[in-house]
């Protein structure tokens, strides 16, 4: 393959990546390796995406996990100026608690922000996560037919 082609071919993934939004960040303090897109899609493209990518949309078990999601979230460079959120795999169960949807386990560890989750509109089954103030990250409870960015996660040990 010539120099030419092959300079061709690195532009062109990298037009992709920079088009769909995609950043991949290193393990924090947690075990996972995230992806983070800002590319909005509801919630249901979010949960598919990321088994297409061979990952799972994000659950966050823990303050650590909070904490390495947050921590990604904020080396990502284009982090400023989006505002609609990132789905997570947060999900309602039968219309009452909310479970991680990847796993089936309901939620120990919650980060939800005040008055939150209100279900708004009996229609907020999906939860995600959103910057709350500077570096400071919440959750909420979101219409999943509406559009966020989202956080894909895999095991990295």
């Amino acid at each position: 393959m010539s120099i030419k082609i092959c300079f061709a071919l690195l532009f062109l993934i990298c037009a992709i990546e920079c088009i769909t939004g995609r950043a991949t960040l290193p393990v924090g303090q947690s075990n996972f390796k995230y992806v983070i897109s800002t590319v909005a899609v509801p919630w249901k493209d979010a949960f598919v995406l990321c088994k297409q990518s061979g990952m799972e949309l994000v659950s966050i078990t823990s303050a650590e996990e909070q904490n390495a999601v947050a921590d990604a979230l904020s080396a990502y460079p284009t982090k400023q100026g989006f505002s609609n959120g990132y789905w997570t795999s947060g999900t309602r169960f039968n219309g009452n608690s909310f479970v991680w949807f990847t796993s089936g386990k309901p939620l120990v560890y919650t980060r939800f922000a005040d008055k939150q989750p209100d279900n708004a509109g009996n229609n907020e089954n999906c939860i995600e996560f959103f910057m709350y103030c500077e570096n400071s990250y919440k959750w909420n409870d979101r219409d999943c037919s509406q559009k966020a960015g989202y956080i894909c996660q895999e095991r990295s040990d």
